[in-house]
């Protein structure tokens, strides 16, 4: 699991009110439909998939359960049934808000766009609207004015963002002064809000929400359940306060009726387990098929055909963290150059993360394995795949995984990829693959030089890959959750 920072907004006192089905409350007219929240245009419920998560990413390099959720908004954008939205997280008043244009424009990135486009009103309203807010919420944080402040510049930065941010800002002061002195003006309209029937949070919220805020009825919500390794193997995470706190928060949201899908098996089974142990029933979860959305974009791109290179190397594409067992490759290159076994290059592509002091202390200690070793950091899409189309093979060392989505790509542009035998890993890779525990160095040793070495092996693995592996279309992934979403409102 990608484990995200805790998005600045998350920090404000308000308890979730998503949380809090009052349905009683529920009657604000939708800007957009003209009907109640409650229910769409046809009186059939709807649907939402939260993007706070992805608007809160630094940049476009996205891994793990940021590409899922990326995928999911997309899909949703695309979606033509006018029962599918798009929202995300007001920090403020704890509700949800619909996107701002510049957010969906975001968010489509050029690739699919969204069948309903929302215009912007132009600086005048929307000004006017960011000052509204204001009056109706002058406690907000400094996280509320940067949104406000991108409302009316549509997205643009730079100084005019800035300059727009502090008048706002300053207005917030003079509100909270006003109501400290009792000068307070004529109540502002409330917001329109989006309160759904369904809601599908994401990481961020369920992760790092103002928690644990539950109701005894949260039967509208939904979430993923990447896997619980922050409770199966907590050594293996960096123990802040919101990874102590997440298997109780999934209990909770639980117990209280929510709804859980999984991609996997392995994931299903650690959810099931975690509920046993906090004695709840065995919960109903919807199954989805993870997605081969890298795969999909090579094909819209036409980069799907092989790549040869000069230089063969070998691939590892995941977040650099303890869990994911780099030093165990590290150790295994620097031994080949001490026995003198020329080994492929190996690329590790992803962000530096966490957890990682030892493997930075055995990169300083071995500085020669630079010449053999590379580290990319954060790359694009279009370079991702760059490497998967000349890659020799793929390698995914993880202690525990919740699916091991590198795992799957390696077979979707067809190169055979050792995995550890984590079910997860094994699962991914279609049973496929060679697996090897991710203890055991001497074991990885032997199947990478035998993956470098023995062409006739290799060939057959590819060959297997061939027959037996087809790539998942994210229609069909989409499809999925959207049934499985559906089917919470008949239960």
């Amino acid at each position: 699991m990608k484990w995200l920072p805790p998005l600045p907004q998350m920090k404000h006192k308000t308890r979730i009110a998503f949380f809090l089905r009052q349905k009683q409350a529920m009657t604000v007219q939708s800007s957009d439909s003209g009907v109640t929240q409650d229910e769409g245009p046809s009186g059939r419920r709807i649907l939402a998939i939260d993007a706070t998560g992805v608007l809160a990413w630094p940049d476009k390099a996205l891994s793990g359960i940021p590409r899922v959720e990326d995928f999911l908004i997309k899909a949703a954008l695309a979606d033509p049934d006018r029962h599918v939205r798009v929202v995300a997280f007001k920090s403020w008043d704890g509700g949800f808000r619909s996107l701002e244009p510049f957010e969906e424009r975001r968010l489509a990135d050029g690739q699919i766009a969204p069948l309903r486009v929302t215009e912007w009103p132009g600086r005048k309203a929307a000004l006017k609207s960011a000052f509204q807010m204001v009056r109706l919420y002058p406690w907000a944080k400094r996280a509320a004015d940067s949104h406000l402040a991108q409302t009316v510049t549509n997205g643009s930065g730079g100084f005019d963002w800035a300059a727009v941010k502090l008048l706002i800002r300053l207005y917030r002061l003079y509100r909270r002064a006003a109501g400290r002195t009792g000068r307070r003006q004529a109540a502002a309209r409330p917001p329109q809000r989006i309160d759904n029937d369904i809601t599908l949070i994401c990481h961020n919220v369920l992760a790092y929400g103002d928690g644990p805020a539950v109701s005894d009825d949260a039967s509208g919500i939904a979430f993923i359940c990447h896997d619980l390794i922050p409770s199966v193997r907590p050594d293996l995470v960096a123990g802040t306060k919101a990874e102590k706190e997440f298997g109780t928060k999934l209990a909770q949201l639980m117990r209280a009726g929510a709804t859980a899908f999984c991609a996997s098996d392995a994931a299903s089974v650690m959810l099931t387990d975690h509920m046993r142990q906090a004695g709840i029933a065995p919960p109903v979860v919807h199954r989805f098929p993870m997605p081969s959305v890298l795969h999909e974009t090579a094909s819209r791109l036409g980069m799907t055909s092989r790549i040869e290179t000069s230089e063969p190397f070998a691939l590892y594409c995941s977040t650099i963290e303890v869990r994911k067992n780099h030093i165990l490759l590290a150790r295994i290159w620097q031994q080949a150059r001490e026995e003198g076994v020329t080994l492929p290059k190996l690329v590790c592509a992803g962000r530096w993360g966490w957890m990682i002091d030892p493997l930075r202390a055995y990169l300083k200690a071995h500085p020669d394995l630079a010449e053999t070793v590379t580290f990319t950091g954060p790359i694009s899409d279009e370079e991702l795949i760059r490497y998967y189309r000349s890659a020799s093979f793929g390698v995914f060392p993880s202690h525990i995984e919740g699916w091991g989505y590198a795992a799957s790509e390696c077979l979707d542009f067809g190169i055979p990829v050792i995995v550890s035998t984590t079910p997860a890993l094994i699962e991914a890779s279609g049973g496929l693959m060679p697996a090897i525990d991710s203890e055991d160095q001497a074991g990885w040793y032997a199947a990478i030089r035998r993956m470098a070495d023995d062409k006739a092996w290799h060939s057959s693995l590819v060959d297997r890959i061939a027959r037996h592996h087809r790539p998942t279309p994210a229609a069909a992934s989409w499809a999925a959750i959207k049934t499985g979403l559906q089917a919470i409102g008949k239960q």
